[in-house]
């Protein structure tokens, strides 16, 4: 049977409509524990030093309920190939109350001949101000961004 260049070009649309919500699903990693939701954002390029080393921006973006405190541990890390497990190139925390974006600032590292796969992952737990503790969430991982060195 041959389908027409119409036909064709409807069947690919509902082909593409239809793996749609799979592939907003999967990219959305912003995630809500008692009452704060916490989300990894892309690396963005920030500035470039003096001496000419870049400096990324690994934002968090952060939304509690009054009276609850978010405590996060990020990670950051340089992608690899299949073959090779991901680098790991740093961890910091933070403490965050109401709605705000956390900003911080690394230099760009320098693990391999072109460019450089940076991404992050957060994982946190609640506080509320009477004293009830959340369990820690599940590891978050931001989408992936290239930098040139």
């Amino acid at each position: 049977m041959t389908l027409t260049k119409n036909a064709r070009r409807i069947a690919a649309g509902a082909l593409a409509a239809a793996a749609l919500p799979v592939a907003l699903a999967t990219s959305a990693q912003a995630h809500t524990t008692s009452g704060c939701t916490v989300e990894p954002l892309t690396p963005t390029y920030a500035y470039t030093q003096s001496n000419g080393v870049k400096v990324l921006n690994y934002r968090i973006s952060v939304n509690c309920q009054s009276g609850r405190t978010a405590y996060i541990t990020q990670e950051r890390y340089e992608e690899d190939g299949f073959l090779n497990p991901d680098d790991h190139v740093g961890t910091s925390y933070f403490s965050a109350r109401g709605v705000q974006t956390l900003n911080n600032y690394r230099t760009l590292v320098d693990t391999e001949s072109g460019q450089e796969e940076m991404y992050q992952k957060i994982r946190f737990y609640v506080r509320s101000d009477n004293g009830v503790v959340s369990a820690w969430t599940g590891w978050h991982t931001s989408a992936v961004r290239s930098f040139y060195n």
